[in-house]
């Protein structure tokens, strides 16, 4: 069976929609978008670090929680984490991933992250870790 290349072009392929991530203790819902893999390859590449290894070459490895944060962070679409108004009330000015991490609680940021895993098309019972873990290799 032969399928049309009609259906894979772009503006015949439905997009996926933002998802709210609701918290009791915000009255309004925390909106992340999609990552495309492109997206997900650029913050991955800015977290791998060259180290030498005994042998005298080089041995690529993944910052985990960098990457994680960075999937996080470049999913987050409301509220505006460059927003100055927002840092300066937590205290982070400058810092949108402090931003972050000091307006949610760890189980609030994990649930934020899983968020992001889903709407970006990662299996639910894949977890970042485990991708990031799949890439290292």
């Amino acid at each position: 069976m032969t399928t049309s290349i009609e259906a894979f072009l772009a503006p015949n392929v439905t997009p996926i929609e933002n998802a709210e991530v609701n918290f009791d203790r915000f009255k309004a819902p925390f909106i992340v978008k999609p990552l495309s893999q492109a997206e997900a390859e650029t913050i991955r590449k800015a977290n791998m670090k060259r180290e030498k290894n005994k042998l005298g070459g080089t041995t690529a490895q993944l910052n985990q929680n960098g990457y994680v944060d960075g999937l996080i962070l470049a999913a987050v679409v409301q509220p505006d984490l460059n927003n100055a108004d927002l840092q300066k009330s937590y205290g982070t000015p400058g810092k949108p991933l402090d931003t972050l991490r000091a307006m949610l609680l760890a189980g609030e940021y994990a649930e934020l992250g899983n968020q992001v895993q889903k709407v970006s098309g990662f299996d639910e019972e894949e977890d970042v870790d485990e991708v990031a873990e799949d890439v290292k290799n």
